[in-house]
């Protein structure tokens, strides 16, 4: 992963995407303010919340984690995007939620390869100790 949270393209579009929703909450009614806006507001503010904690943990299954809890937030903020049309919710921003859980599921590809290497490592460790532990 890259070495400062700012130099992740996925963390960077989510945290655009937060500020986003917050203004959009802003025009809401005053009877959806409280309801569907603190829903909105909570689930987009997790969604960076999720990717930074994945970054700052050593652990890739952790990580991976982490990432599985930013998809259920980011797929919760796309629902409740959706029942928010009626108050200006736009479809661009729907698709960009969307593009957030591809970016997700791209990092999460990559991890789980990074673990894999990881346990084959450990694998041929594992062996050639037993080797050396025989001769």
């Amino acid at each position: 992963m890259a070495e400062s949270i700012e130099q992740l393209r996925i963390y960077k579009s989510a945290r655009g995407l937060e500020d986003q929703v917050y203004e959009l909450v802003k025009q809401f009614p005053a009877d959806q303010f409280y309801g569907l806006g603190n829903d909105l507001r909570r689930s987009s503010a997790a969604v960076s919340h999720h990717i930074a904690g994945a970054h700052r943990l050593f652990s890739y299954r952790l990580k991976l984690d982490e990432l599985a809890a930013m998809r259920r937030e980011a797929e919760a903020t796309r629902k409740y995007l959706e029942d928010a049309r009626e108050f200006g919710a736009s479809d661009e921003l729907l698709k960009e939620y969307t593009g957030i859980i591809k970016q997700s599921w791209g990092l999460t590809k990559w991890l789980r390869g990074k673990l894999e290497e990881k346990r084959e490592k450990a694998e041929v460790s594992a062996k050639e100790e037993l080797v050396a532990a025989r001769s």
